[in-house]
């Protein structure tokens, strides 16, 4: 079964990829999204497609095997094809789309928040909420030391809910999520610096956000013993 979900989350990467080249070039929802636009490189345009679908799949395999069969793995698994979404919008454009965000969002935690009580999982909705709101705290404190060069104020939306999901684990999984984006986030930044590039150059810190926070989601258990 657990197979049978990475598949799922394979079978979708180039849907998640085409609907988000739509949305991140600001084009309306009922926009085709079939086929590259002309000035795109079709070779790369599917490059990009596999890629993502691997990415998904992987996601998918990690959160079925902690989280197991359970009301709490739909709400992740949502949550992983939103943000895998915004990932490619935050490389494309330097851009996390609220139209993407507050209404995804919204439903996989609203979702979570219903399979923590279909679970009698209530108490993990506090520090879901704490982690939700100490996340984007600490974030905006970023964006506004940056004065909001090189860090976008997305990036801290962003944070409200991926704060949320890993603080529902506890409070450790937060505590590895920001240590894993540190290291994701540092590293291009370094890189940059290194090549004499200004540190107001924009950086999409988008993907290290979320890539931290489902690497700590699927391996703070395991690492926990």
């Amino acid at each position: 079964m657990i197979l049978l979900i990475a598949a799922l989350g394979i079978l979708q990467g180039p849907v998640l990829h085409r609907f988000a080249v739509a949305v991140g070039a600001d084009r309306p929802f009922r926009t085709p999204v079939g086929d590259p636009p002309v000035q795109e490189d079709v070779r790369g345009w599917r490059w990009r497609e596999l890629g993502l679908s691997i990415l998904v799949g992987l996601a998918y395999w990690g959160m079925a095997n902690t989280l197991g069969l359970t009301p709490v793995l739909v709400a992740h698994l949502i949550m992983v094809s939103l943000t895998a979404m915004l990932v490619v919008t935050d490389l494309d454009h330097f851009r996390i789309p609220n139209r993407l965000l507050y209404p995804g969002g919204t439903i996989s935690m609203g979702l979570l928040a219903g399979a923590a009580v279909i679970e009698n999982r209530t108490l993990s909705l506090r520090p879901a909420f704490i982690g939700a709101a100490g996340y984007f705290t600490l974030l905006l404190l970023v964006y506004l030391a940056a004065r909001g060069e090189g860090f976008g104020f997305g990036d801290v939306k962003l944070a409200v809910l991926l704060g949320f999901f890993a603080g529902f684990h506890s409070y450790r999984t937060l505590a590895y999520s920001l240590f894993i984006t540190s290291l994701l986030g540092g590293i291009p930044a370094l890189i940059l610096l290194a090549m004499g590039k200004s540190r107001k150059t924009a950086i999409p810190y988008g993907p290290p956000l979320i890539f931290g926070t489902w690497a700590a989601i699927i391996a703070t258990p395991h690492l926990l013993g």
